[in-house]
């Protein structure tokens, strides 16, 4: 295996705020995009950004003050995180994605919550997130009054859209993060890894400070969405493991915790995930494999279940 090397080492020894760790895999085009988002903060000296090049087939290459480029084997995108972490150097860390941009109108809000946050207190959750502008307008970025400590594990803050579970909602200390080794996304999956990572955060946490009036609006380009494209079916025996992988653990932190809101949160995960496997096209065996890590349905018979997923099949081959 190539050794990990970087380029682009090009701040000062003024140690920044917060650290951007940003994986890119064959996307360096929505990675351009990114940075242009994140280009008003480098430029204030607020932040800087660790992109990790995953074994992309044309490597990356960025000529821009404040950022580095990691470049490793193709591992996948939890590994491209754990090996951005150990190289960021700010404050704190904010995990985003190459197609993502993050609105910078209520930075200094941020900030301020960011400096003021005690010590003992791990990260930083935004509470809201949104995908789209309203009549051409954002709408308010924040409150700084809204500002809070919440005790840990924060259930009351788990949504159904945009929760804590999103790792794009929570900025994390970074010393306190590299301290615990064992708080890294899990290699070797690569769907709901972001989620299992997540949930460990807060479990380990304690303590988290929270602004729920934050609205931070992001351009994300979803590529594996419920309904857009099907699956091949060696995607969908590689994701079939995932989502298995991932109930396994959500079912062992529900039984610990046994609190509502996360009960409420498996369910919620279980239909949009038998949603996803029957809409993508998966192959019966796949389908069958995940009904038996679920176990029984409460909102319908399986065979309903099987019938639907054979009609979107039969409509996907017609298609």
């Amino acid at each position: 295996m190539r050794p990990l090397c970087r380029t682009n080492i090009l701040f000062g020894s003024t140690r920044m705020l917060i650290s951007f760790v940003v994986p890119v895999y064959n996307n360096a085009a929505d990675f351009v995009g990114c940075l242009q988002s994140l280009q008003p903060l480098l430029d204030e000296g607020i932040a800087d950004v660790v992109a990790v090049d995953d074994g992309s087939d044309m490597p990356l290459v960025v000529d821009s003050e404040g950022v580095v480029v990691l470049h490793m084997p193709h591992r996948g995108v939890a590994a491209a995180r754990n090996a951005g972490l150990l190289a960021a150097t700010g404050d704190f860390v904010w995990f985003v994605d190459a197609d993502d941009s993050i609105d910078t109108d209520g930075i200094d809000l941020l900030v301020d919550d960011l400096k003021k946050m005690p010590d003992d207190v791990p990260f930083f959750h935004i509470g809201r997130m949104a995908t789209v502008k309203r009549a051409g307008k954002y709408e308010e970025c924040g409150d700084p009054d809204g500002s809070r400590t919440e005790d840990c594990v924060p259930l009351n803050l788990l949504r159904p859209r945009c929760s804590i579970v999103d790792h794009t909602t929570n900025i994390v200390r970074r010393t306190w993060l590299q301290e615990h080794g064992d708080l890294r996304y899990p290699e070797g999956m690569s769907l709901l890894e972001d989620t299992v990572f997540s949930l460990r955060v807060i479990e380990a946490a304690g303590r988290c400070f929270a602004n729920s009036t934050y609205r931070f609006y992001r351009h994300h380009i979803y590529r594996a969405s419920a309904t857009a494209g099907a699956w091949s079916a060696e995607r969908s025996r590689r994701f079939t493991v995932d989502i298995c992988r991932f109930f396994g653990f959500l079912g062992e932190y529900c039984k610990k915790h046994n609190a509502e809101a996360i009960m409420a949160f498996y369910e919620r995960y279980r239909y949009v995930y038998l949603r996803v496997v029957a809409v993508k096209g998966c192959p019966t065996d796949d389908l069958k494999r995940v009904l038996d890590c679920l176990g029984p349905l409460r909102r319908c018979p399986r065979w309903v279940y099987m019938v639907f997923a054979f009609m979107c099949r039969l409509f996907r081959c017609r298609k």
